[in-house]
């Protein structure tokens, strides 16, 4: 089974993905009964029939990007760059002790599944609870740095919330609220009991990390990190050494770090290791230019399908679970690079980044001819409750999109319908 990031027509797109938000409870319980019957299945016809090169779709847009304000985007990245370090020059957390009770109040009267399908007792939920302890809320109030790729978890526990025990083999984790990326700022708003995990908040959504995952910094060390010249990685799942060669973490595209200096083959930058004592230290590293460039990096058509590109064929990841990406991510990563901010929820990317335009009472033809006059080409971005896609270009009268998925609904030459995962 593969999961796929595609360039597909925009009518099989919102098809597909309507069917699976509007059903995914109904397509949870059936999938084990059921998945015998899609092997086989032909290849996706628009997997097929329309390339998966972003080079040929942002080529056609040669003229677009050319015109597009240096100065403006010089602006976007500084506004990029102070929502990036907001987390240390908070004072306080961000949000209310009814909204963090509120996670713990939710699965309280559901305790769900764990990832072998066994129902989690209701001890469960109550040690969570307890060792939480958020009668003190908020106890924490620091910065603080990750110090590897981490999850972003709903409650303090890598245990799996399952809605139904046959999602065991699904990818569908309720604890799982997000992804954090190594050398991401935050602001420890909150420490467990047992000093093992965190409530950290970054400048994208806020969970639980394991304390081990992150370090303290200073007032020194948001100084040197925040130079104002920095490194943005081009390359995805970049291996980043320390000076004596041992693998720290891998940076995924949309991370970027301090650069100290360049030369023809290298960017030299900072990175952030915890001490002894979890408090952060910096180190020294280089990266070769393939992997890494200036930021922001301009924004071409060629560079736009560079990062796209970089994107593509991987699996999909609810809520950055096992770091990958899903749906609302892999935009927020695409533009980063480019110093382009985007929140990471997928209504927020649609209804709080540019002008917000409802076809909802449009029939299907009037919504596409819309898009079609109306969209730019990589920097329209369409949406549907749960699920958000990037509008690329016009083929053969037909609005193309990029975007990452789980599930498609098929059907074969003989009108046999199934689902393709």
């Amino acid at each position: 089974m593969k999961l796929e990031r595609s360039i597909r027509t925009f009518y099989e797109a919102v098809n597909s993905c309507r069917e699976y938000m509007g059903k995914r409870i109904f397509f949870t319980l059936f999938f084990v009964l059921i998945l015998s019957g899609f092997i086989g299945i032909p290849e996706i016809k628009d997997l097929r029939d329309i390339s998966q090169d972003h080079r040929i779709f942002t080529a056609r847009q040669e003229n677009e990007f050319s015109r597009l304000d240096t100065e403006l985007q010089k602006k976007a990245d500084a506004f990029h760059n102070k929502m990036f370090f907001s987390p240390w020059h908070q004072e306080t957390s961000r949000y209310s002790f009814d909204e963090v009770k509120w996670e713990f109040d939710k699965y309280g009267k559901d305790t769900g599944y764990g990832k072998k399908g066994k129902r989690h007792p209701h001890t469960w939920r109550e040690n969570l609870n307890a060792n939480a302890h958020l009668k003190d809320y908020p106890n924490g109030g620091f910065p603080a740095i990750t110090v590897q790729n981490t999850d972003l978890r709903v409650l303090p526990t890598s245990d799996a919330h399952l809605s139904n025990p046959r999602n065991c083999i699904l990818p569908f984790d309720n604890m799982q609220n997000s992804a954090a990326a190594a050398n991401t700022p935050t602001f420890i708003s909150h420490v467990a009991k047992d000093k093992k995990w965190v409530l950290a908040e970054t400048h994208y959504a806020r969970g639980w990390i394991p304390a081990g995952h992150i370090a303290r910094v200073d007032a020194d060390f948001i100084r040197q990190w925040e130079n104002g010249n920095y490194a943005t990685i081009i390359k995805d799942k970049t291996p980043i050494y320390d000076d004596v060669g041992k693998l720290l973490f891998k940076a995924p595209v949309g991370s970027f770090f301090p650069k100290t200096g360049e030369d023809g083959n290298a960017v030299q930058i900072l990175i952030a290791t915890a001490d002894s004592r979890g408090k952060a230290t910096i180190k020294k590293t280089s990266l070769s230019r393939e992997t890494a460039a200036a930021k922001p990096l301009k924004l071409t058509a060629a560079n736009m399908a560079l990062l796209a590109n970089e994107l593509m064929n991987e699996p999909y990841g609810w809520g950055g679970l096992d770091q990958k990406r899903d749906c609302s991510s892999i935009l927020m990563d695409l533009f980063a690079p480019f110093g382009i901010w985007l929140p990471r929820n997928s209504g927020h990317q649609a209804k709080k980044t540019g002008a917000f335009i409802n076809l909802r009472n449009l029939p299907p033809e009037e919504k596409e001819k819309t898009i079609l006059k109306q969209g730019i080409p990589y920097f329209t971005l369409l949406w549907l409750k749960g699920h958000i896609m990037l509008y690329i270009g016009n083929q053969d009268g037909h609005a193309l999109v990029f975007h990452n998925f789980w599930s498609i609904k098929t059907r074969d030459s003989k009108g046999r319908t199934g689902r393709k995962i």
